[in-house]
C-alpha cells in the first residue's frame, strides 16, 4: 500500500523535488516565524531560479536548459555551473548528462543521413562516431586509449575543391604538382577527417571493451552504446567566411554533409591539431597510416598541426610528412606499381592478382578498387567516416589478394600518390608517354574530370590524346602556368586545369558567401 499524503510536504505535488539544495525553504510553517516571503506559493523544482520558470500547472521538465557561462544545463550545476554540488549537481553527473546527451543527437542524426546503413548482420554498423566540437577530448582520450593494440590508421578527408594553381615555370612534373597542392591547402580548410583503428591482423576494435578483451577503457566499462571503429572529425566550416569551390561543395552537401552544423559546432582545427600531436597517433614509426591517393589528404594534416602554410620547397614539406608520418601506405600507389610492372614485392603476379587487376582495368576510384575485391561499404559514400573505413577494410584484401599477404616495406612504405613524381622535366615526360612508359607521371593516359581528393587536374578536349602535362609557352623543357588566352585557344588539345575554368591564376570559386571569379 502506498504511503498516506500526510506524510509528504504539503506541496510535493507542484514540486516533487523542491527540498532538494533548497535550505531556504520552509517545510513546516509552524516551527518558524513568519517571513515576507510567507504569501508566496510554495517553491517547486520547475521553479529552480536556474531552471525555466513554472508553476504548479505547468508541465514539468526538470531537464530544461538555461545558458551559463559554461554553455551547459545549468539545473545541474546551480548558478556557479559546473562543480557546485553533488548527487545530480556534481560535476560528473554533468559530464556525464552532457556526453550521453552528444552520443543520442549523433545517433539520430546518423538516422538521418542514413550513416551507418547496411546489412544488420554488419559487424562495423553503426559503429562511425561523429566528432564535433563537444566531444573532441572525450574521443580524442579514446583514441590514446587504443592506438597501441590498433596501431594501423586508415584515413580520409573532405576539403572545399580545388581553387587554385602556381604562376611561374618548373623544372618538374613533381615540383609543379606540390606547388598547386600547396598553394590549394594553404587558402583552404579541411572540413572532415575520418580515421579508422586496425591491428596487425585487420581487425578493428571489438565494440564491447573489457579486460577480457585486453582494453581496460573506464568509458566504455558499462556503456550500452558500441565502442567506435572509425571517428568522423567535423571541422568548423562557413559558407559565408570560407573559401570553396562551389560544385565541391554542393558535391559534398549531396552526401549529407551538415554545413549549419559545421559552422555552429565544428572543431577549432588549432585545438585538433594541438591533440593529434600529443595523441599517439604521429611522430612515431609502429603507427603506420593507410591511405588511398592522399597527396592532399596528408598536405591538410601537415597543416593542422603545423598551423601555418606549408613550406615553399617540396624537400621540407617531405621532411616534415615523414617527421609527422613515418610509415605511410598508399593503396593507389601500390596498385598502379602493380599494374604497371606486372609484378609484386619483385616477383610476378598470381593469377589471382592478375584477374583482379585486369578487370580493374583503367579504373582508378576506391570505390572501383572495393568493388573488385568485395568489399561492402558502411556508412555514406563521400563521408570521411564511410571512406577511410572502406579504405583500410580494402587495404587489407589488397595486402591478401593482390601482395600474397606481404607487402615489402622498402619498396611500397612511405609512397604517395599525388606526390609521388620522380623529377623528370616536362620533355622527358611527354618522351615517356609517347613511348608508352609512364615513369614518373601521375596518371596513366586515361584522365577525364576532376577527382576531389587527386593532385592536379588535367582534362583532355576535342579527342586529343596528347599527354598529360603542363601546357607549355615558349621555354621548352619548362611547365609554365598558360595565359587566359592560351587557354581559350584549344589548339593545344588542352581544357582548363582547375575545374570551373575562367583562365588566370585560379578558376572560378566561391569565397565569403559568393561566386567569384578570381584572375
Amino acid at each position: 500500500m502506498p504511503p498516506a499524503v500526510r506524510n509528504f510536504p504539503h506541496q510535493v505535488f507542484s514540486g516533487p523535488f523542491s527540498h532538494v539544495q533548497q535550505p531556504q525553504v520552509q517545510h513546516h510553517g509552524s516551527q518558524h516565524p513568519p517571513s515576507a516571503s510567507s504569501n508566496l506559493p510554495p517553491p517547486s523544482f520547475n521553479a529552480h531560479h536556474t531552471l525555466s520558470q513554472g508553476n504548479s500547472n505547468s508541465n514539468i521538465n526538470t531537464f530544461s536548459q538555461t545558458s551559463n557561462g559554461n554553455g551547459l544545463a545549468a539545473g545541474f550545476g546551480g548558478t556557479s555551473g559546473l562543480g557546485g554540488g553533488t548527487g545530480l549537481a556534481s560535476q560528473a553527473a554533468v559530464t556525464g548528462f552532457h556526453y550521453g546527451a552528444a552520443l543520442q543527437l549523433q545517433a539520430k542524426e546518423q538516422i538521418r543521413r542514413g550513416s551507418g546503413t547496411g546489412s544488420s548482420k554488419n559487424p562495423l554498423k553503426g559503429r562511425i562516431r561523429d566528432v564535433w566540437r563537444g566531444n573532441l577530448a572525450q574521443e580524442m582520450q579514446l583514441l590514446r586509449s587504443l592506438v597501441d593494440k590498433y596501431p594501423y590508421i586508415s584515413m580520409d578527408t573532405e576539403f572545399p575543391g580545388i581553387v587554385a594553381r602556381p604562376m611561374g615555370a618548373f623544372t618538374t612534373k613533381a615540383d609543379y604538382h606540390y606547388q598547386t597542392l600547396r598553394c590549394n591547402v594553404d587558402l583552404l580548410k579541411v572540413i572532415q577527417l575520418g580515421i579508422t583503428l586496425f591491428n596487425e591482423e585487420g581487425e578493428a576494435p571489438p565494440p564491447q571493451v573489457s579486460e577480457s578483451t585486453g582494453l581496460n577503457i573506464p568509458i566504455y566499462a558499462n556503456n550500452l552504446l558500441p565502442c567506435p571503429c572509425t571517428w568522423q572529425f567535423n571541422f568548423q566550416f562557413s559558407i559565408e567566411d570560407d573559401m570553396y569551390n562551389q560544385d565541391s561543395i554542393d558535391f559534398l552537401a549531396t552526401a549529407g554533409l551538415d554545413l549549419d552544423m559545421h559552422e555552429k559546432q565544428g572543431i577549432d582545427p588549432a585545438d585538433f591539431g594541438a591533440l593529434l600531436i600529443s595523441s599517439g597517433l604521429v611522430l612515431l614509426d609502429d603507427v603506420r597510416w593507410i591511405s588511398f591517393h592522399s597527396g592532399y589528404d596528408f598536405g591538410y594534416l601537415v597543416k593542422l598541426m603545423l598551423c601555418t602554410r606549408l613550406p615553399e620547397d617540396e624537400t621540407e614539406y617531405r621532411k616534415l610528412l615523414s617527421t609527422f608520418f613515418p610509415a605511410i601506405y598508399d593503396i593507389k600507389f601500390m596498385i598502379k606499381h602493380a599494374q604497371r610492372y606486372g609484378t609484386v614485392n619483385d616477383s610476378q603476379l598470381s593469377p589471382t592478382a592478375s584477374q583482379i587487376l585486369q578487370s580493374l582495368g583503367q579504373k582508378s576510384g576506391l570505390q572501383d578498387l572495393a568493388d573488385e575485391l568485395g568489399v561492402k561499404r558502411v556508412g555514406v559514400a563521400h563521408q570521411a567516416g564511410s571512406d577511410s573505413l572502406l579504405t583500410g577494410r580494402t587495404f587489407w584484401e589488397v595486402k591478401k589478394l593482390i601482395f600474397n599477404g606481404t607487402i615489402d616495406d622498402d619498396k611500397y612504405l612511405g609512397q604517395v600518390w599525388g606526390l609521388n613524381g620522380v623529377g623528370t622535366t616536362l620533355q622527358s615526360s611527354i618522351a615517356s608517354f609517347q613511348q608508352g612508359s609512364y615513369s614518373g607521371m601521375d596518371e596513366a593516359p586515361n584522365l577525364s574530370g576532376p577527382n576531389l581528393n587527386g593532385a592536379t587536374i588535367y582534362q583532355q578536349a576535342n579527342g586529343n590524346q596528347g599527354p598529360p602535362s603542363t601546357p607549355g609557352s615558349s621555354q621548352p623543357g619548362l611547365a609554365n602556368t598558360p595565359s587566359q588566352q592560351s587557354q581559350q585557344n584549344q589548339s593545344n588539345g588542352m581544357g582548363s586545369m582547375t575545374p570551373g575554368g575562367g583562365g588566370g591564376v585560379f578558376g572560378r570559386f566561391s569565397a565569403f558567401g559568393r561566386g567569384d571569379s578570381v584572375r
